[in-house]
């Protein structure tokens, strides 16, 4: 592990000649004064610095492995003592100076300390092995005596569960709502030629397979037998886009200072990290995005209940964390940064890259 702190001078790979060769002088520069002043490192990363993640801490990077980091970087950090100062390093995301303030030498725990962990993980592998063989026995068995699941049952030693009547975008049974199942029970090897699905995995170490007990093809129905269905939903539908419409006007004369005979819920604290018990997420979500400068604020969402109208009356400051959960912290959104960052270079790639598919190379799964 090693800890460094870092000033990035930004610029694109497929900027103009002009635009890096600015960017370049800007780092060079930046290069003499942590060269003259290494104690003043911090300051001057805090001042010139434009990573978003580390800039605020003076450069500060916390620890990090080899792989956190982008292989030019990586080289140079790990090719360096502690308080000494790199040249200019160029990455995918700019040209940063690093500064290593610190080593640490990972020790390996004792075999005491590992004890359980090592014996979860060898009962883990051993049931794993075993779950692996009795899947490939249930797979044979499913597949090669498909018109029936007795002798599946029989080798796992489980009984054949019979579920009630569904439909295909309906299932209320827990154990069938799997769309890869249901894929299977729908198919032609089932409805047609009568036989086992294949086993599916529908959790991890969990094997189902099914079969056709009845089939019943979808009809319409006759409007007289649904009629009471669809004015329901309808007058539901109404009363929702009421609702809304309403809960906009209302807002609307609330943000304008006007009164409004409303009765409110008790108040409530709202998180960023954590959901609130009995609250719609996209409730919390406003709240926490609305601007809460001037109180009362108030907002509004749709839901599918109508229309909820919120009223911000108090903002509370976030608890201070200590100096280690917050460089922990810190160094968690560097690394999702990176992984975001990462992630838009590889779209962007794909995206100037020509693709093309042989369409007469591509071998299609043979029906059994």
């Amino acid at each position: 592990m090693q800890q460094a702190s870092n000033t990035l001078i930004p610029v694109d790979a497929n900027a103009a000649a002009a635009e890096k060769q600015k960017a370049r002088a800007t780092a060079e520069d930046l290069l003499k004064q942590v060269k003259a002043k290494p104690a003043a490192f911090a300051e001057i990363a805090k001042a010139n610095s434009q990573d978003p993640g580390s800039a605020v801490n003076g450069g500060d990077l916390g620890s990090f492995k080899r792989s956190d980091m982008t292989k030019a970087f990586s080289d140079a950090a790990f090719g360096m003592k502690v308080d000494e100062i790199s040249g200019v390093v160029e990455t995918e995301y700019g040209l940063h100076i690093i500064k290593l303030t610190g080593i640490t030498e990972s020790k390996p725990p004792s075999f005491e300390a590992m004890r359980g962990q090592i014996e979860t993980d060898l009962k883990r592998a051993a049931a794993g092995k075993d779950f692996a063989a009795k899947a490939e026995q249930f797979n044979d068995i499913v597949f090669t005596q498909s018109e029936s699941l007795k002798p599946a049952a029989e080798i796992v030693k489980s009984a054949v569960q019979q579920s009630g009547w569904f439909a295909r975008n309906a299932v209320a049974d827990a154990r069938l709502n799997n769309p890869k199942l249901l894929q299977e029970i729908f198919g032609d090897d089932v409805l047609k030629n009568k036989r086992n699905t294949e086993a599916v995995e529908v959790a991890p170490g969990t094997l189902v397979a099914a079969r056709l007990l009845e089939h019943k093809p979808s009809v319409v129905q006759p409007f007289d037998q649904v009629q009471g269905q669809i004015e329901t939903r309808l007058k539901l539908q109404r009363a929702t886009q009421l609702a809304a419409q309403e809960g906009r006007a209302t807002l609307e004369n609330l943000r304008q200072g006007k009164a409004a005979e409303l009765t409110w819920s008790a108040p409530q604290l709202v998180k960023f990290s954590a959901p609130v018990k009995d609250m719609n997420p996209e409730v919390q979500k406003r709240i926490l995005s609305t601007d809460a400068s001037k109180l009362p604020a108030y907002a509004g969402v749709e839901t599918p209940a109508g229309y909820t109208l919120i009223r911000i009356t108090r903002t509370v400051d976030p608890e201070k964390i200590d100096a280690e959960k917050e460089k922990n912290l810190m160094q968690a959104l560097r690394q999702a940064q990176g992984q975001e960052q990462d992630a838009a270079l590889l779209a962007s790639l794909r995206q100037k890259a020509e693709v093309k598919i042989r369409k007469e190379q591509v071998v299609e799964k043979k029906e059994r």
